[in-house]
């Protein structure tokens, strides 16, 4: 089934390049009203794959803290200490969470009078394992819960985040830095890696024409990055692919959280006292969709809601707004239109997985998760060598079974909308393709990261400097 799979979508993809513009979006940086003005508690991207360099294990990055600018001193960026951050897996296919990984961060004050976030070059103290003349250092603890036993474990606590990357003269070189970050990673008991901190966004995408009125020519580079340069804050789990599947499947879906006290009351003396319950603010899967799929009347209520509940919005995905879109400002794309009803092709990649590629065995309910089958190799040793179209590229290893960090979701997402999976001779096409003439291959002008990746752990590239 796989390799029947595999040729249907090579053959889907094999069509000549078109110039026609087309539409993109922000992945989940700043997406929904609510959750704009929180960035601390900003889900920005998710990605999980098969670890390059070990065939056994699951990587999984959830980045935080949209559009970090490198100089943005003072006081820099971080996590937040009143924000839970939660990685959420879902071995059973019945859309819930199966098990969960908590992060939970605490910052400090090193010298309170004065305004430096480091009162001098920043290093290493090896005896006591501590960054010294980091005037704000934060460490944080991870617990792992099973919610089908009902177990709970910390599995790692006063962990070190490093320091963002300041400068020359208060993290040094690029290589010094690089060095500085790597006592932030961490091995754990149970053959768990962990790494928390500041890393380079890998998300590319061309922003300024997305915004500008769809104003790009829809070629598939040539465009600029208008994250390149931008930072974000990372969390990267690496897991034995093992301690994560059930009951022999290897599909898992994932997705993200964070969540706050649901009350905080700001203080006259310029502090805040927060309590009550814990309530989810932001969540993220797949990417995009609540960028492009899920209208602003509902966009709150998604990043508050889990996969179970998905029901509610079953014809956002069925009925896209955005391939009416796409028919009203380029019609004839390719020889058709995108088909605006109907869409199970769309179901299959956000709700259910893919038959034969990334759908639960067992699968009893919909929802939306990024699924991926942990037994599929990776295509390559270097995370760089990709195709960037992963599943539309032939390779099954990449978006949408997980995401890799090369995987240019952007314009998969917009071919997928058009289509390309449903059209005569596509995977999911059925007796009745969904459109007439061919997806060509179109994107929004960014095919790849400014900066490589790395290819081991933590694989996200090392933060840009000022």
């Amino acid at each position: 089934m796989r390799n029947r799979l595999l040729l249907a979508v090579a053959a889907a993809a094999a069509v000549s390049l078109s110039i026609t513009p087309l539409t993109a979006s922000a992945s989940s940086h700043r997406e929904a009203p609510l959750i704009a003005e929180d960035p601390l508690a900003d889900n920005t991207d998710l990605y999980a794959f098969v670890a390059p360099d070990d065939a056994g294990r699951t990587v999984i990055v959830a980045n935080y803290v949209p559009f970090e600018n490198p100089a943005g001193g003072p006081n820099f960026y971080r996590f937040g200490d009143d924000v839970a951050y939660q990685i959420h897996i879902d071995n059973r296919g019945d859309a819930k969470d199966h098990l969960v990984f908590t992060f939970q961060f605490h910052t400090s004050t090193v010298d309170a009078s004065t305004f430096l976030y480091n009162t001098g070059p920043i290093g290493f103290n090896r005896e006591t394992k501590t960054y010294t003349n980091w005037n704000r250092p934060q460490t944080y603890s991870v617990t792992m819960t099973n919610l089908d036993t009902g177990s709970s474990a910390v599995i790692g606590s006063n962990l070190l985040t490093p320091p963002d990357v300041v400068g020359n003269r208060s993290t040094g070189s690029a290589q010094n830095y690089h060095m500085l970050a790597k006592k932030a990673e961490y091995t754990l008991p149970g053959g768990f890696k962990v790494f928390a901190g500041q890393r380079d966004d890998p998300f590319f995408a061309n922003l300024g024409g997305v915004f500008d009125l769809l104003n790009f020519s829809g070629a598939t580079t040539g465009a600029e990055d208008y994250l390149a340069g931008m930072n974000v804050h990372s969390i990267v789990l690496s897991v034995p692919s093992g301690m994560l599947t059930a009951n022999g499947d290897p599909v898992i879906g994932v997705w993200a959280t964070t969540s706050r006290n649901a009350i905080t009351v700001l203080n006259g003396n310029g502090t805040k006292t927060e309590s009550g319950n814990s309530v989810q603010v932001s969540r993220l899967g797949n990417p995009l969709v609540n960028e492009v799929v899920i209208g602003l009347n509902q966009k709150d209520l998604f990043n508050a809601s889990a996969p179970s509940g998905d029901g509610q919005f079953l014809s956002r995905v069925t009925d896209p707004i955005l391939a009416t879109y796409l028919n009203a400002f380029f019609p004839g794309l390719g020889g058709g239109s995108a088909p605006e009803h109907n869409r199970n092709d769309l179901v299959s990649v956000f709700l259910t997985g893919i038959q034969g590629l990334n759908q639960p065995a067992h699968l009893s309910a919909p929802g939306e998760e990024l699924r991926l089958n942990t037994s599929i190799a990776p295509s390559s040793a270097n995370p760089n060598a990709v195709n960037p179209l992963g599943v539309l590229g032939g390779q099954l290893d990449g978006f949408p079974n997980g995401r890799r960090l090369a995987d240019d979701v952007v314009d998969i997402e917009v071919q997928a909308v058009l289509g390309i999976l449903c059209q005569a001779g596509g995977p999911l096409a059925g007796p009745t393709p969904c459109r007439t003439g061919s997806v060509p291959d179109v994107g929004d002008g960014v095919r790849a990261n400014d900066v490589p990746f790395q290819a081991s752990f933590p694989y996200v590239a090392d933060p840009h400097s000022p």
